[in-house]
C-alpha cells in the first residue's frame, strides 16, 4: 500500500502511523509519503517513523517532499489532515456568531461554510492531481467540514472521497455513560446511523449481542433516569448536560443521536446548547494576543518534538499515547487506523462516514451530502442496506443536507452566487433579516478567501 499524508509534518501523523504499522503486511513493498510545504517538519516526522519500534518489521519506503505530484504519483490512499482554521478569523468568527446569537463551529454551521471556501481550492487541486497521477486512489478527508469537502470531490471530480470524523467514537463513550453510568469506551457497540455529519441518528444496532434498542429502552425510558457525574473530566458540565438532552430526545421520540457534537444538537435544542456552551471566545483578549499564544504553543510542541527526534532516548516509545505521550505514543483509537487498514486489504470495517448519498439513504438525491453507515474493504465502500432519516427529523436533515450540497458545489467552482445560495439555504435565523448582515461581516473576517467570494454580498441584498 502507498499512502500519502497531506500535512505530513503534522504531529498527529506519527502516533497514527505507529498503530498502522502493526498491520505491517499492508505496507510491504509500499510507501509512506509525507507531503508538507514545511519540509523540515515532514522530514522530522519521517525520520521518527523509520526509528519507531514498529518500523523494524516493515519493508516499505518513507518519503518526505514538498512536491505534491511526487507525493501523489501512484498513491493508493491520500489522507488529508491539514488544518483549515487559523487566527485571527477563528476568534473573530466565533465572537461575531455570539453577537448574532448563531452557532459557530468548524463544521455544521455558517462558520463552517467560510472554512469550506478557504480549503476548497487546495483540496480540489489534490483531486485534479490524483486524476492525472493516481486515478484509482481514494481520498480520505479528516479536515473539517468533512461532509462538504467529501461531497465536493465526489460530485466534481473522478476521485472517490470519504469524509471521516473522530465523532464516530462518541456513541461508544456516550451510551455506557447514559445506560450504565460507566465512564468507558465500549467497542462492542455496533450501530447503523444516518443523517449529516454531527447530526446523525442511530437506526439500529447491537451491543454485546443484544439489540441496542432493547438495552437503551430498559435504562433511558425509566422515570428515575439520571446522568452520571463526570467530575473533573467535565469541568464545565458540557458533556453531562448534552447527554441529558439526548436522553430527553430518546424518551420523547425513541431516537438516539449518533455523535454528541454540540454544533449538531444545537439544531434541535438551540437555546439549551447556547446556555451549555456560550460562544464568546476568550472575551476581552485581543485576537493578536490569542494568535501569538496559539503560534507559540504550536512552536513549543515542535521544539519538543525536534529535541526528542535529535536525541537517543528510546523510552519515548514506551509511554502510552493516552498517558499524555501525544507526540510519540501509539494512537490505536484514531478513527483513521481501522479505515486505512481496511482500505489496505485488512479486516473489513464498518464506519459511519460522509459521502454523497448515491442511493444509500432513502428519499435523498444521489448527490446529497450525507453521513451514513458503510462497510469498507480494500477499494470497496458499500453502504449498509435500509438507511433512512427517522420521522420527524427528515425535513431538518434534508435542509441541512441541501445546504451542504449547494455549498460543496459552490466552493468547487468558486461561485459567489451559489455560495450565497448555500448560506440562504442554511436553516437557521431564516426570519431574521440580520442574517445577511452577519454573512457580509463574515466576509470581512475571512478576508483571505479568494476575492471572488466578496461578490456574494450582492446576493444578500434582496
Amino acid at each position: 500500500m502507498n499512502i500519502t499524508f497531506i500535512g505530513g509534518g503534522s504531529l498527529r501523523v506519527l502516533p497514527i502511523v505507529r498503530s498502522l504499522l502493526d498491520n505491517h503486511h499492508n505496507f510491504d513493498g509500499g510507501s509512506i509519503r509525507l507531503v508538507d510545504l514545511q519540509l523540515e517538519r515532514a522530514e522530522a516526522v519521517g525520520r521518527m517513523i523509520k526509528r519507531c519500534p514498529e518500523f523494524k518489521n516493515v519493508n516499505c519506503q518513507v518519503l518526505w517532499t514538498s512536491n505534491l505530484e511526487k507525493g501523489l504519483e501512484g498513491t493508493d490512499i491520500l489522507y488529508i489532515t491539514m488544518a483549515i482554521e487559523r487566527e485571527p478569523s477563528h476568534t473573530l468568527g466565533y465572537r461575531l456568531a455570539a453577537e448574532y446569537n448563531i452557532e459557530a463551529s468548524d463544521n455544521l454551521s455558517a462558520n463552517g461554510a467560510f472554512l469550506a471556501a478557504r480549503g476548497a481550492n487546495a483540496i480540489m487541486s489534490f483531486a485534479r492531481m490524483m486524476e492525472r497521477v493516481s486515478p484509482d486512489g481514494i481520498m480520505l478527508i479528516f479536515a473539517n467540514p468533512v461532509a462538504v469537502f467529501s461531497s465536493m470531490v465526489n460530485n466534481n471530480s473522478k476521485i472517490k472521497a470519504l469524509g471521516i470524523c473522530a465523532g464516530f467514537h462518541n456513541h461508544k463513550w456516550d451510551l455506557p455513560r447514559m445506560v450504565y453510568g460507566e465512564d468507558r469506551h465500549d467497542d462492542t457497540i455496533a450501530a447503523v446511523a444516518a443523517g449529516v455529519n454531527h447530526l446523525s441518528f442511530i437506526l439500529r444496532g447491537e451491543w454485546n449481542g443484544r439489540p441496542l434498542k432493547e438495552i437503551m429502552d430498559a435504562s433511558l425510558l425509566r422515570d428515575d433516569w439520571k446522568i452520571m457525574d463526570l467530575g473533573a473530566k467535565d469541568p464545565e458540565r458540557v458533556t453531562v448536560r448534552t447527554l441529558d438532552l439526548m436522553q430527553r430526545l430518546y424518551k420523547r421520540f425513541g431516537v438516539m443521536i449518533f455523535s454528541s457534537e454540540t454544533d449538531g444538537i444545537e439544531h434541535l435544542f438551540p437555546e439549551e446548547i447556547r446556555k451549555i456552551s456560550p460562544l464568546p471566545l476568550n472575551p476581552g483578549i485581543a485576537v493578536e494576543t490569542l494568535a501569538a499564544r496559539s503560534k507559540a504553543a504550536l512552536e513549543k510542541h515542535f521544539r519538543e518534538f525536534f529535541a526528542k527526534a535529535n536525541g537517543n532516548d528510546e523510552s519515548i516509545w514506551i509511554q502510552s499515547y493516552h498517558d499524555n505521550n501525544h507526540l510519540f505514543g501509539k494512537d490505536s483509537h484514531d478513527i483513521a487506523n481501522p479505515v486505512l487498514a481496511a482500505l489496505g486489504g485488512g479486516k473489513k470495517f464498518r464506519i459511519t462516514a460522509s459521502a454523497p448519498s448515491r442511493g444509500a439513504v432513502r428519499g435523498f438525491p444521489d448527490d446529497a451530502a450525507l453521513e451514513y453507515t458503510m462497510d469498507i474493504q480494500e477499494r470497496n465502500i458499500v453502504p449498509v442496506p435500509d438507511q433512512y432519516i427517522p420521522a420527524p427529523f427528515h425535513g431538518l436533515i434534508a435542509e441541512l443536507s441541501e445546504y451542504q450540497t449547494i455549498l460543496a458545489d459552490s466552493v468547487a467552482h468558486n461561485d459567489p452566487k451559489r455560495f450565497a445560495d448555500a448560506l440562504e439555504a442554511y436553516p437557521v435565523m431564516r426570519s431574521d433579516r440580520k442574517r445577511q448582515e452577519y454573512y457580509c461581516r463574515m466576509l470581512d473576517v475571512f478576508s483571505d478567501l479568494p476575492p471572488v467570494y466578496q461578490k456574494a454580498r450582492d446576493y444578500f441584498k434582496w
